[in-house]
């Protein structure tokens, strides 16, 4: 079997509402579907969501990037070697998301061609992931009734947080989340909306309210600040935007900057992913599964590796962005039933592109 082509499709999905956070806010989601050809007509798919406040990348960035540079480089190649997709990648800085919905395309087609979904291939811990909805930036009052509708509906008892624009206003916030789900899980993310002085009152303010831990409270560009973060705030760290790569885990943790990771498999596909967990578990840190804001398509992804790991099924996986989508790629809708989402049935990442949805979504 040899690799024939990669097909790059830029899509836009529309948001139910306005999704705020610390910097800025969402109303759409853009994203490139990549589709990895193979002579035997089989083909594996991948989502490369754009993030250009947090990443550089853009839908035609993303598109260029695998036109001009990495389908080149693996046109005639064995979708089954690998081993040698990132040291290729790694002839080309940065372009993260176009690089790791390549190396889950290639999964994909292993899973199909082996009759395996990508979780069993990688591990089989579980069959289904709990998961976490993230409360996009807005009052007090709307973030607790969305975060108690969201419960009520779906069963979901784990709530990611978006603060870090005012210390009353979010203390507001996490008093009236706590007070409307007094047994779920709870953290929050500042999207380094603060700077050291600040992050550690936000943590204190936590402390106060039985949050579990806080996504980058302050800038990844100070170090020297996110070491005394780290090593005297009250509550735990986790890393996200500092975490991009298995370097930058590995800093982070040297540093004593952070006390969990967020893996995000559309920036560092399966296999960086692997690495960043075996970084985790050798120093102590705790793995869990991140949000790109993906469509349904990522999310999956996001679910094969969650489950297929214990370190990662043993925390809520931030896998739930599609019910905040006012449209979706899939042929069949994914369902959240007391909290946990259940993997697809089928091999490889076990999904069906329904096309006239992606027609209609399509940027051209």
């Amino acid at each position: 079997m040899k690799i024939t082509g990669i097909r790059t499709t830029p899509f836009t999905v529309p948001l139910r509402k306005r999704i705020g956070f610390a910097h800025g806010a969402l109303t759409e989601t853009r994203h490139v579907l990549v589709e990895v050809q193979t002579d035997e007509g089989i083909t594996g798919l991948g989502e490369a969501p754009s993030r250009p406040f947090f990443y550089g990348e853009s839908q035609r960035s993303i598109v260029a990037a695998i036109e001009d540079w990495f389908a080149p480089a693996l046109i005639g190649t064995d979708p089954f070697a690998t081993a040698r997709l990132w040291p290729e990648f790694d002839k080309v800085e940065h372009n993260n998301t176009a690089k790791g919905a390549i190396d889950i395309a290639l999964h994909d087609i292993i899973g199909q061609v082996t009759g395996q979904s990508c979780a069993r291939l990688m591990g089989a811990a579980a069959d289904a992931v709990r998961v976490t909805y993230v409360c996009g930036y807005s009052s007090p009052e709307e973030m607790a009734d969305e975060a108690v509708a969201v419960h009520e509906a779906h069963g979901i008892d784990a709530f990611k947080i978006k603060v870090g624009v005012a210390h009353d206003r979010d203390a507001e916030t996490l008093r009236r989340m706590r007070a409307a789900l007094p047994d779920a899980l709870l953290y929050v993310d500042a999207n380094e909306g603060f700077d050291r002085h600040g992050a550690l009152v936000l943590l204190r303010l936590c402390a106060e309210h039985g949050i579990a831990w806080a996504e980058e409270p302050c800038r990844r560009t100070d170090r020297a600040g996110r070491r005394i973060v780290g090593a005297t705030g009250a509550v735990p760290i986790l890393g996200d935007e500092s975490c991009r790569t298995p370097d930058e885990v590995a800093m982070e943790i040297a540093n004593g900057a952070i006390h969990l990771a967020s893996i995000k498999v559309a920036r560092t596909g399966f296999l960086r992913s692997r690495d960043i967990q075996g970084l985790c578990l050798a120093h102590g840190v705790r793995p869990m599964i991140g949000s790109q804001g993906d469509s349904g398509v990522g999310v999956i992804a996001g679910a094969q590796f969650c489950a297929a790991h214990a370190a990662t099924a043993g925390l809520p996986a931030e896998l739930s962005f599609h019910l905040n989508l006012a449209d979706d790629l899939l042929a069949e809708p994914l369902v959240i039933r007391n909290g946990r989402l259940r993997l697809p049935e089928g091999p490889g990442l076990g999904l069906r592109i329904d096309r006239d949805r992606l027609a209609r979504l399509r940027v051209h």
